[in-house]
């Protein structure tokens, strides 16, 4: 009953007036054939190669011919292979561009077989070279899907790959395709290689994310504190081809990557104070959470200087605040000008107790008083003025005291003189 059935279904293909559906309709039933070991599948194979002799166009013959040899390689036969040496070589009379285009096809079904070497013959047929590169790093991203499924010929896929890689002459296919070179030595646990590979980047945005991509393999895996060694020298190779701004780049990596300490003393080596401080705002800009750890991993003079930076976005953008990073400032830096900033980031947010609290602990008279005087000011614009002059009294110098206490009293008659205004409806300019 099957084997009527089967029959039928072949003799019924001849119906189809296309003849290149035909011949591809031929030869997917001859590879469910084979996958069932049904006799009649050679013999459906070569109806479908018969078939594609008919189509008129030659590039639709080819085109048919490459997929019934997709299908027979499928189904395990030899033959397919010479199926696919035939349209290589047959069409080398097309015009280069629709060559390039068959040529491609040919690469991309045989990396559906997961025939790497052959897809990389073919591709490398491609003469337009954006369009072979691109056909080559497909083939590299899939060698490399292949060795994190099945962990085994994990060198020899590599192999592969680095051989791909040397007929990529193109940006970014290039850089792109050293990344995924990179992720191979990884897999296999070569991490000293994948490292070294990075340093091949010619692009430095893909350097950059090759960098942050390594950090965050190596962590994840838990081997990142045996390669900071490593990291660090691949880091100074990569300052030195791409400059300064990318040491930036480098500490800013190693902070979101979760290790501040080693962050800070990459940075420290290659840039300084500046560079640190640079790091602390690009990470307030990007990823504030990292920020908190990183100052936590500065020496109270390097702290000093980043607190400063900070606290004065802060201010400037009250929105952007955040008490952990406050906090963190604190603990790093016994700099009284930066207590002063913190309590004038405290009165901002609307916390007179803890600004209080923050003055009580500053030693400096001058700066003690520029904290009470912005308190008393604060106190008066909330129109307490008893408590305000309350606290310009602890101003424990006489003139600045005074002066203060002087401004707060003119202030307080002011306000009330405009309130009697507004009150009794006249004009404000009323004299």
């Amino acid at each position: 009953m099957l084997s009527l059935l089967t029959s039928e279904i072949i003799d019924t293909v001849e119906v189809i007036r296309d003849p290149y559906l035909r011949a591809t309709t031929y030869a997917k039933i001859g590879e469910r054939l084979a996958r069932v070991k049904d006799a009649k599948f050679k013999l459906v194979f070569l109806k479908a190669i018969e078939t594609a002799k008919e189509i008129e166009d030659p590039v639709k013959m080819f085109r048919a011919l490459l997929s019934i040899g997709y299908s027979m390689k499928k189904a395990n036969l030899r033959s397919a292979k010479k199926i696919y040496q035939r349209v290589m070589e047959d069409s080398r009379e097309l015009p280069g561009p629709v060559r390039d285009d068959l040529m491609a096809l040919a690469a991309r079904y045989m990396l559906g077989l997961g025939e790497i070497s052959e897809a990389v013959i073919y591709a490398m047929e491609i003469k337009n070279p954006e369009l072979r590169d691109t056909v080559l790093l497909q083939i590299i991203r899939r060698n490399t899907s292949l060795i994190g499924t099945e962990r085994v010929r994990v060198a020899y896929r590599i192999r592969k790959s680095k051989m791909a890689l040397e007929h990529i002459s193109t940006e970014p296919f290039r850089s792109k395709a050293l990344i995924e070179i990179m992720k191979s030595y990884f897999l296999m646990g070569s991490y000293e290689n994948g490292i070294a590979t990075v340093s091949q980047i010619a692009q430095m945005e893909w350097a950059k994310y090759a960098f942050k991509e390594a950090l965050f393999f190596l962590k994840e895996h838990g081997v990142i504190e045996k390669y900071v060694a490593n990291l660090k020298s691949l880091a100074r190779e990569l300052v030195e081809k791409f400059g300064d701004d990318f040491k930036i780049e480098l500490g800013v990596a190693f902070a979101l990557a979760g290790e501040p300490v080693e962050a800070a003393d990459l940075v420290r080596k290659l840039g300084g104070k500046e560079a640190l401080t640079e790091v602390a705002l690009k990470l307030l800009e990007i990823a504030p959470r990292y920020l908190p750890p990183f100052i936590r991993a500065l020496n109270e003079i390097e702290a000093t200087e980043v607190g400063k930076a900070i606290l004065n976005r802060f201010l400037e953008k009250p929105s952007e605040g955040d008490w952990e990073t406050v906090r963190a400032i604190w603990e790093r830096s016994r700099s009284e000008e930066l207590k002063v900033k913190i309590a004038r980031y405290t009165l901002v947010k609307g916390d007179l107790d803890g600004a209080m609290r923050i003055a009580d602990t500053i030693t400096d008279e001058k700066l003690r008083s520029i904290v009470l005087a912005d308190i008393s000011h604060r106190l008066l614009k909330m129109g307490d003025v008893s408590r305000a002059i309350d606290v310009a009294m602890e101003v424990r110098d006489p003139k600045f005291s005074s002066i203060l206490i002087a401004e707060i009293l003119i202030g307080a008659l002011d306000r009330e003189i405009e309130a009697k205004v507004v009150v009794n409806g006249k004009a404000k300019n009323h004299a």
